[in-house]
């Protein structure tokens, strides 16, 4: 059993929030939207990003049925203790936040109480570009969205929300919220981290050096180096409330570091030929997955 939803509100009109109303031009939902600066609202009502919009979020998310909180992790915990009360009773509320415990013990504190479902949410879907501007239909496309359940989690809300992001042709994974959050440092969070410390390893040096490494760079760096001009912010965010998490996966990946440099150091050239071997294994399996 579903909550019947119409009216669904998406509260941030960036890079996820935009390309969401786009993703739900063919569907049967009547699109609310809301954005802080003004401009930015009319544009997504212009570009048919949404249907409705208004000044005051208030009268918006009291229209509600189900509202998508496409904001950086503190904003959605901001806005979930500033707004509990606009929210009717029976209504859904969800996020696209990349971290969960904290998100899902905000929603619940204060929404539960007011008879307000909260389910958490996470797209695995992005890029390194973020605002309105970088915004496209084509998004969550065949993405996989994490949803999660507690002891307190509505299975009404649960089924609701599941259907809501299959309509935009997302693969739904429901996980615990605790497993959520140790499974995205290992497969997204150390990523950033990664790439973060090659980026400036290669170009962190004296003008001089790096205008002959802007010449010795090509796709292989570009490619690997990419998400290092995310949102140096988000990122912070994201660290900070998933702490333990990425702190255990960052102490992991410097033991596989550390062998490759022993090898390389000890001249075990077959062995390192070895671990290239199991590392191609390994990717073009998850390459195989992706493209069943």
């Amino acid at each position: 059993m579903t909550v019947r939803i119409k009216n669904v509100a998406i509260i941030g009109l960036g890079l996820l929030g935009g390309s969401l109303g786009m993703a739900l031009r063919k569907s049967s939902y009547h699109r609310l939207g809301w954005a802080r600066r003004g401009e930015v609202r009319k544009w997504a009502l212009e570009n048919d990003v949404i249907d409705e919009s208004c000044d005051d979020i208030k009268d918006l998310l009291a229209k509600a049925d189900l509202t998508v909180l496409c904001l950086p992790i503190p904003q959605i915990m901001e806005y979930i203790e500033t707004f509990a009360e606009c929210w009717r009773p029976g209504t859904v509320v969800s996020d696209i936040g990349s971290v969960k415990e904290v998100v899902v013990n905000c929603g619940e504190k204060f929404l539960i109480p007011r008879g307000v479902a909260f389910v958490g949410g996470h797209p695995m879907a992005g890029t390194e570009k973020s605002g309105p501007e970088a915004a496209f239909e084509k998004l969550y496309a065949n993405a996989e969205v994490f949803i999660t359940a507690t002891r307190n989690t509505s299975a009404e809300a649960l089924g609701s929300v599941r259907k809501f992001w299959e309509t935009v042709g997302t693969k739904v994974v429901e996980i615990p919220v605790r497993e959520h959050d140790i499974l995205v440092a290992h497969t997204s969070h150390i990523s950033h981290i990664v790439a973060l410390a090659l980026t400036e390893a290669v170009l962190d040096c004296d003008p001089e050096t790096r205008a002959l490494r802007y010449s010795g760079c090509a796709t292989g760096f570009r490619d690997t180096s990419r998400i290092t001009s995310s949102s140096p912010s988000m990122w912070r965010e994201i660290i900070e409330n998933n702490q333990p998490a990425i702190l255990e996966v960052v102490r992991e990946f410097e033991k596989r570091y550390e062998k490759l440099g022993r090898l390389i150091e000890n001249k075990e050239y077959d062995s390192l030929e070895a671990e290239f071997a199991k590392g191609k294994e390994l990717r073009d399996a998850w390459i195989e997955y992706k493209t069943r």
